[in-house]
């Protein structure tokens, strides 16, 4: 559980990583669109098929987006965890559902 809450506080600071490097080196790039997701359409299958470290970062990162979706101030690290574990269990039997639509609907139960 300690594990979840440094992920969760580093993967806050590691998203803004990306942006800062593009920008940083002689201002603003443009991105091709291989680098980019959209996390509306992004698949069950994305998220099986990451190592470890990148599972459990987009796992944070989706817990994230819905909680700042939903203006949730507080978390249950406990829940969330759970319902991590729910996510990737569903995903491993339906790769192709919409992985932000199955953390919708496990975040609203």
């Amino acid at each position: 559980m300690n594990q979840l809450k440094w992920i969760v506080v580093s993967t806050a600071f590691l998203l803004t990583i990306p942006s800062v490097i593009v920008y940083g080196q002689n201002g603003p790039k443009q991105q091709d669109a291989a680098s980019k997701i959209n996390i509306e359409t992004l698949a069950c299958r994305y998220l099986l098929k990451l190592r470890d470290k990148d599972k459990e970062a987009t796992l944070v990162y989706f817990h994230g987006f819905l909680s700042g979706k939903n203006n949730e101030l507080t978390v249950d690290i406990v829940k969330l965890d759970e319902i991590s574990e729910k996510v990737i269990d569903y995903c491993i039997d339906n790769p192709n559902d919409s992985l932000l639509k199955i953390f919708e609907q496990y975040r609203n139960n």
